[in-house]
């Protein structure tokens, strides 16, 4: 007994020199091994049901090989691997702001799962840019089945172009989105197209999932943090999450 009342003094004299967030997030990444397991079987069955309710196919992992490897972006590009349901629901009820003006755009935007959790919320559209044809027609599918069941909240489409060529400048606000889908020599183009002058401007929310490449970090520390944090795949990792203000 005594030795549980010491572990909640500590845990509350973190609280407060931490933060709640902070500390729980600590506390997450030291469950009980049985309970991360139970975590981790918890998610992927939240994805093997969303694909089995609508019909969809967003949830294999696709190796880089088995794509458009001669496509201008593949030199760059990493395999496809759907982002958690989990952490993007919770990213997009974080940020608090008026969703009918933003574009939420996802950058690597593969079979199109963050597209159709995105358009659950009432954003002003909703974009996804993927290099990969395959992936693209895929994406077109799950889309098709998607609104056919009636689950959007706001138009949703993708386009198969390279994220570098991507015009974003007659995009107002906008939230763009990326989990870990390509090199950092792509991402800082990225990046250079977001901070020109736009025709239309407008607010830019970024959201990084995964481990950012020390030279993106770097291009992108000017900008202020709105969230950060970490969650953990179904892989059984953690892998850290930021959220930036650039304009």
């Amino acid at each position: 007994m005594l030795l549980i009342n010491e572990n909640i003094i500590e845990l509350l004299q973190r609280c407060r020199k931490d933060g709640l967030r902070h500390t729980a997030m600590l506390v997450g990444k030291n469950l009980p091994r049985p309970l991360r397991e139970w975590q981790i079987r918890r998610r992927m069955l939240q994805h093997q049901r969303f694909d089995l309710k609508y019909q969809l196919d967003t949830q294999t992992p696709v190796q880089l090989a088995n794509l458009e490897t001669a496509a201008p972006g593949a030199k760059f590009a990493h395999r496809y691997q759907g982002t958690p349901i989990a952490i993007l629901h919770r990213i997009i009820r974080r940020l608090k702001l008026d969703r009918q003006r933003f574009t939420f755009i996802d950058l690597g935007s593969g079979k199109g799962r963050v597209l159709l959790i995105a358009a659950q919320y009432p954003f002003k559209s909703v974009i996804g840019v993927e290099f990969s044809k395959t992936l693209h027609d895929i994406a077109l599918s799950n889309i098709g089945k998607f609104i056919g069941a009636g689950a959007t909240h706001t138009n949703v489409d993708s386009i198969n172009c390279d994220a570098g060529e991507f015009d974003f400048s007659e995009i107002g606000d906008k939230i763009v989105f990326c989990y870990n889908p390509f090199g950092a020599d792509l991402m800082l183009r990225v990046l250079d197209n977001l901070d020109a002058p736009a025709r239309k401007p407008g607010e830019t929310i970024f959201a990084y999932l995964g481990g950012m490449p020390t030279t993106v970090s770097q291009k992108l520390s000017r900008f202020p943090i709105v969230d950060k944090g970490e969650f953990l795949t179904e892989f059984d990792t953690y892998e850290p999450y930021s959220i930036y203000r650039m304009h």
